[in-house]
């Protein structure tokens, strides 16, 4: 990060709105990888069918991020994400673009022409909208050169054009900001791989030219990035069983009627070693599970060699399959990109009448804090229903 802004940024006492350290290093972030039962005590043998998942991990990682802020009155920032994907068997390397609008309540739209936009990445449950995207890219050494053109949500002819040199510099500190970003659909942290502010920015909405905002009147909000983002979602979805293989289990989102922005059809399958895992052209989801606790959650992306988003609960979470007596606790720690200890949290698991219960807090850093979550486990004659919601901040002990 370029010392001029830093600065700026502190001495108009914006020192929170910068990125972080980690919230847990060394032994202490160590002490979360050793393995301990939840110590629940259950009255009931574990049933036959799938293990609930009980929490819904994301995560997804930007090789390049145009990030710009606008005065327009119904968006705040508009985003321009790359996604690298390696070559297979159908088809080549390829970078894959996603135009991400923020309104005035920071809620997040992605546009992009994806087929069935609505089923990419079910996981992460913020609005889609299906549009023709296009990226022309004159790009060339060490200089970036990109125009967007495409529809935003609202029907609104958008035109981007940025230019500025790349980001070469690691980011210090790591730990980024979300900024209020889709605060009501995800707990989110981020790893800010590379970061470079400035550069040359224009942005046309509806055939108007808009300014970019200025923070404090001062410093133009545009950025280029690399970033992954990551940690819980919420959700809503039925685990069915068995798979169609005979093997793990089928998984449907949405699990019940009503509007929710994704959806999809799953096939999870199981291993000896205690995975859990749908695989998927992008992301990979993997959960393991310990004598059906749930020990730990990892995100894998196509073509990383390492896990974008990985949790660890310590002691394992209860098998939300079975009854047990009274509230069974944890913490749990979350490592975005290779980076350890981003984020921390506890949870606490009990019964309610006929529903599993498990409420899920993050404490550390603040931006990941405002976003509790809780989930409610219910059997149905189709089997689990998992439905995970945002909930308030719970009062200061």
């Amino acid at each position: 990060m370029r010392t001029f802004p830093l600065l700026l940024l502190v001495g108009c006492g914006l020192k929170h709105l910068l990125p972080g350290p980690p919230v847990v290093t060394g032994a202490d972030r160590a002490d979360y990888d050793a393995f301990q039962p939840s110590g629940a005590q259950y009255s009931d043998a574990a049933p036959s069918g799938p293990l609930v998942l009980p929490v819904q991990a994301w995560g997804l990682r930007y090789a390049l991020d145009v990030v710009l802020e606008t005065t327009h009155p119904d968006w705040i920032m508009h985003e321009y994400a790359r996604i690298d994907l390696p070559a297979t068997d159908a088809g080549p390397a390829r970078g894959l673009w996603i135009a991400k609008d923020a309104d005035t309540a920071f809620v997040q739209t992605i546009t992009s022409d994806v087929p069935d936009i609505r089923s990419w990445l079910p996981e992460i449950p913020v609005p889609r909208h299906p549009g023709n995207l296009v990226v022309t890219d004159a790009s060339a050494g060490d200089a970036v050169d990109l125009r967007f053109q495409y529809e935003n949500p609202h029907g609104d002819a958008v035109d981007v054009h940025y230019a500025g040199p790349l980001p070469t510099k690691p980011s210090k500190p790591r730990n980024g900001n979300t900024m209020g970003h889709s605060q009501a659909s995800l707990a989110a942290l981020l790893d800010i791989h590379l970061y470079q502010p400035g550069g040359d920015a224009s942005v046309s909405i509806g055939g108007e030219v808009q300014h970019i905002r200025k923070l404090f009147g001062l410093y133009p909000m545009k950025f280029l990035l690399a970033q992954t983002q990551g940690g819980f979602a919420i959700a809503d979805f039925v685990e069915h069983d068995p798979a169609p293989t005979g093997q793990g289990f089928s998984l449907t989102r949405p699990g019940g009627a009503g509007d929710w922005p994704t959806q999809g059809e799953e096939r999870w399958t199981d291993a000896p070693d205690g995975w859990v895992e749908r695989e998927g052209p992008v992301t990979t989801l993997r959960y393991r599970f310990v004598g059906g606790e749930l020990d730990r959650v990892e995100v894998e992306q196509a073509g990383i060699d390492f896990p974008v988003v990985r949790a660890v609960f310590q002691p394992a979470l209860p098998d939300l399959r079975r009854r047990f007596t009274g509230e069974v606790h944890s913490r749990f720690v979350v490592d975005i990109a290779g980076q350890e200890g981003h984020g921390i949290g506890t949870t606490t698991a009990r019964w309610e009448g006929d529903e599993a219960v498990l409420d899920l807090v993050p404490v550390e850093p603040s931006w990941f804090a405002d976003r509790p979550m809780q989930t409610r486990v219910q059997a149905t004659a189709a089997g689990p229903r998992v439905r995970i919601q945002r909930v308030p901040v719970p009062p200061p002990r």
